[in-house]
């Protein structure tokens, strides 16, 4: 095919058109040529370039990745209610081992997998709960100048459960101070006993 066109180009080199045109055809010809040797030139270096690899596979759902005894399994429990984690790290249980990422997903099918190798498999549930330490534990403290009943241990990380109408204004100053320390209640019936009794002071 080339052959031919140069051919014709040849018996165009004789034609006096030709020769007002020659030098806008030669240009055309070596912006052609020049834009077809540099896109071959690229689109050839693009496919040679080398893709770097990851030491890991992150969640690849690549068949071929199962867990072994010798995985570590990464679970995170975010609680909602309260934002705290927990975080537990343990050896797979023997149901797991042989099993890849879409074996292992079905089982966890609440959990979102943000790794799996053969390393490490991590994932996280949301629960929209509490989490234990504030589930069981309650203690009453002061809030805006009111008695109130709070979540968890006495600390920063204390979530208020209810505000109630009683006034610090009115209570005795050890009573107050011990609603500074936060007083811890081990019971619902222990904690209404102790609302009263403030209550009628």
């Amino acid at each position: 095919m080339l052959s031919k066109f140069i051919a014709k180009l040849f018996s165009l080199h004789q034609n006096k058109l030709f020769a007002k045109l020659r030098p806008v055809v030669i240009g055309g010809l070596i912006l052609l040529l020049s834009g077809i040797g540099y896109y071959s030139f690229h689109s050839n270096d693009e496919v040679k370039r080398p893709v770097p690899q990851q030491e890991s596979e992150v969640v690849k759902q690549d068949g071929k990745i199962k867990i072994s005894a010798n995985t570590n399994v990464v679970q995170k429990i975010i609680y909602t209610k309260c934002n705290d984690e927990e975080t537990f790290r343990t050896k797979p249980p023997d149901n797991l081992v042989g099993l890849n990422f879409n074996q292992v997903q079905k089982i966890y099918s609440g959990w979102s997998i943000e790794k799996f190798d053969t390393k490490e498999v991590e994932m996280t549930l949301k629960v929209d709960s509490l989490c234990r330490e504030h589930a069981n534990n309650m203690f009453i403290g002061i809030k805006d100048g009111y008695v109130a009943v709070f979540y968890g241990v006495p600390g920063t990380k204390a979530i208020v459960k209810e505000v109630t109408k009683i006034s610090v204004n009115g209570l005795m100053p050890q009573d107050v101070q011990e609603l500074h320390q936060g007083l811890v209640v081990q019971s619902k019936e222990e904690l209404l006993k102790t609302l009263e009794g403030m209550q009628a002071r």
